[in-house]
């Protein structure tokens, strides 16, 4: 019966025992999916915020580079406009140079035009200079021309056109003067406004030049000092951005680095976690496992020691043994009894009741826990089976996690590696972008500057050649204008000289003319008086030819001493009337010498050879130019005045006086003989007429005249 019961009992408390077990098997592995949802969850989080951090990072990066090229591009235009500001420049000296050669042709045309200028002074000048040895030889000739009385007329024809060539001449010098004069004005006025347009021009250019290198120091001043700004801002930018960069940088480094230890840290401590509990759980199984290996051992013990049929067959074994050794102790007991007393007999009556009930309840127990052993050995069969399950799904699962947590800390130390390449990449790209950036800069500015220095110098060279050319053409404006205005003050003055001697000239003709008619008048009074005088001599020759004959002997006798005395002074007197009263050239008559060598027998031919000597040194004389006597400058000669003597014979002088008046009257009607007045330059010959002369005329007839007495 109690089999039965033992029987029917069973499966009830197997079943409650599995529903159990199964349940604590559910909750485990709902908390362990809880466990795993949370930490992938905690994965997604980390894995959002670093993708967060990257595009934060892509995004900074990418404001870095739109900075860079913004910049870039800022100092592109800058560059352009440099160098539009150059090209501006460059033409500007274009233009001052096309102006520059605008004023050299200008120059050149106005030398052209100086040249003609001087040309024409110059062939006004050699026409002057042709016509000077002409109007010199032409004077020369009507100077040297010493025609007779029958060229005279040719002479005065001559005279007046040589008169009106200098009239000519005159006007035309004149004329000539004016028109150089005028020329001279309008030249110097023109060389004067445009020396001083050119001056001005020169000092505006000089201005503008000083402007335009003022202006572009200054601007390049400016620009130096606002690349110079700009360059130490872009440096201090770029240092502070290179800063702030390496700053955010270390930063999110720093953030990164202590996200992924804090990540690393807490993904540790899960780890530690799970290893723990997998410990645990690695305990709990291997306790779990010695448990089942100890029922194990004691299910083949009870099976080795009983028949292994089954369960409730070990049960009955163990109830069999026990009844066995139930058996055995009635027979210790016996055997017991027999020896003891019969007190012993009732309390080990009861002790074995006591036994027995206990051994039926510890028959009870055992088939229970036979019951539960089995049960149990089922469910840790299966829990070991679960936990096997468990197990190998845990450890796949950890597995997984720790391939993919690996795989995620690859991938994370990869995209960290990969940041930080980039991000050395960038700055290396930044700061070799930087670097060209500052290299082409700094080419940039020593392009601009050696293009500064370069236009520097070629408008420093140019403007010092310009300058020196400018100025060595206004020195030799100046040197030539200088040696012209000489040269026309040099001609001027020859033109001047000339003209004072033309003006002289004419007043010499003038006064030539004058003398000239006045010497055609004297020479008239003196022929006329000649005539008289021939006449007088004549009669007076005839009177002496009769006369002579009676006081010959009685003077021979009388007075030789007296006759000596007087042949020396009718020669010096006679001497001295031909010096005054004759001409140089003209020879005394036949008459004339025969009467002197009639009266002076013994000195006719040293007078006649002293005569001749005198008319040929007055002729040299009279074509000489000197300014003595005998010249052509009708200068007074001071005349000897002869001591008159005492008249003896009162009544022949008075007579000789009456007869030299008759016969003076009776031919001042005689024809004038025109003669040329450049020949006799003597002042007795000009002043014949003047009363000087007259008593000189007596003084001789009375000296003549006491001789005869």
């Amino acid at each position: 019966m109690a089999s039965g019961i033992n029987k029917i009992h069973q499966p009830g408390t197997c079943s409650g025992s599995k529903a159990a077990r199964s349940s604590s098997a559910e909750e485990r592995s709902q908390e362990m999916h809880v466990k795993m949802c949370k930490k992938i969850a905690q994965l997604t989080k980390v894995i959002y915020a670093l993708n967060t951090k990257n595009d934060e990072h892509e995004a900074s990066i990418q404001a870095l580079r739109e900075a860079h090229e913004e910049e870039i591009q800022h100092i592109l235009a800058e560059t352009r406009e440099t160098i539009l500001q150059c090209k501006s420049k460059a033409e500007e000296e274009q233009v001052l140079r096309k102006r520059i050669q605008a004023l050299e042709i200008a120059v050149e045309h106005h030398k052209r035009l100086k040249e003609e200028a001087l040309a024409e002074l110059t062939l006004c000048k050699k026409q002057v200079e042709e016509r000077e040895p002409r109007t010199e030889a032409k004077q020369a000739q009507t100077v040297l021309s010493t025609n007779t009385v029958d060229t005279n007329a040719d002479f005065e024809n001559k005279l007046l056109h040589l008169n009106r060539q200098s009239d000519g001449l005159l006007n035309e010098c004149k004329a000539s003067r004016r028109a150089n004069l005028d020329k001279n004005i309008i030249l110097d006025e023109k060389y004067n406004v445009e020396g001083q347009t050119l001056i001005n021009e020169m000092k505006n250019l000089k201005r503008e030049n000083q402007r335009a290198t003022e202006e572009y120091a200054q601007k390049t001043s400016k620009l130096q000092a606002s690349y110079e700004r700009e360059k130490e801002d872009l440096k201090n930018a770029m240092k502070q951005s290179g800063i702030e960069t390496k700053k955010n940088c270390q930063q999110r480094e720093m953030e990164q680095r202590k996200s992924s230890e804090a990540e690393e840290g807490f993904l540790l401590q899960q780890v530690k976690k799970l290893e723990a509990d997998l410990e645990e759980k690695s305990q709990k199984i291997n306790e779990r496992k010695k448990h089942s290996q100890k029922l194990k051992e004691r299910i083949q013990v009870e099976y080795e020691t009983a028949i292994p049929i089954s369960a409730y067959k070990s049960a009955n074994y163990q109830f069999f043994r026990i009844w066995g050794r139930r058996g055995l102790l009635n027979i210790i007991l016996s055997q017991i009894l027999c020896k003891h007393s019969s007190s012993f007999r009732e309390e080990f009556k009861r002790k074995s009741e006591c036994e027995l009930k206990q051994l039926e309840k510890d028959k009870e127990v055992l088939t229970g826990k036979l019951q539960k052993s089995s049960y149990e050995v089922n469910q840790v069969a299966q829990l070991k089976q679960i936990l096997d399950q468990q197990a190998n799904n845990f450890k796949e699962s950890l597995k997984k996690h720790n391939l993919q947590s690996n795989k995620e800390k690859e991938k994370l130390l990869q995209d960290l590696q990969n940041t930080i390449k980039e991000n050395q990449k960038d700055k290396l790209q930044l700061e070799a972008s930087h670097q060209k950036v500052l290299k082409m800069l700094e080419k940039s500015k020593n392009q601009e500057l050696k293009a500064e220095e370069r236009l520097k110098k070629e408008f420093n060279e140019t403007f010092k050649i310009q300058h020196q050319s400018h100025r060595l053409e206004i020195q030799t404006l100046e040197e030539k204008a200088k040696k012209e205005l000489h040269d026309e003050l040099e001609q001027i003055q020859k033109q001047q000289t000339l003209l004072l001697g033309i003006m002289s000239y004419t007043s010499k003709l003038h006064a030539l003319r004058e003398s000239r008619s006045e010497d055609t008048h004297l020479i008239s009074c003196v022929q006329d008086k000649l005539s008289e005088r021939e006449e007088i001599i004549k009669q007076l020759a005839v009177r002496f030819h009769f006369i002579y004959i009676y006081v010959f002997w009685n003077l021979l006798e009388g007075s030789f001493e007296c006759f000596t005395l007087l042949q020396t002074d009718s020669f010096h007197s006679v001497q001295e009337y031909f010096e005054k009263y004759m001409f140089p050239y003209q020879l005394p008559t036949n008459r004339c010498f025969h009467i002197h060598n009639f009266l002076f027998p013994q000195e006719g031919r040293k007078f006649q050879h002293s005569l001749l000597a005198n008319t040929e040194s007055y002729r040299n004389r009279s074509f000489s130019f000197n300014p003595n006597t005998g010249c052509l400058t009708p200068s007074m000669k001071t005349t000897v005045e002869v001591p008159s003597r005492v008249v003896s014979v009162p009544n022949l002088a008075s007579y000789a006086k009456s007869f030299l008046s008759c016969d003076l009257r009776s031919k001042r009607s005689a024809p004038q003989i025109t003669k040329s007045t450049s020949l006799d330059r003597s002042p007795g010959c000009l002043r014949v007429g003047s009363p000087s002369a007259q008593p000189s005329d007596s003084s001789a007839a009375t000296r003549y005249l006491t001789i005869l007495q």
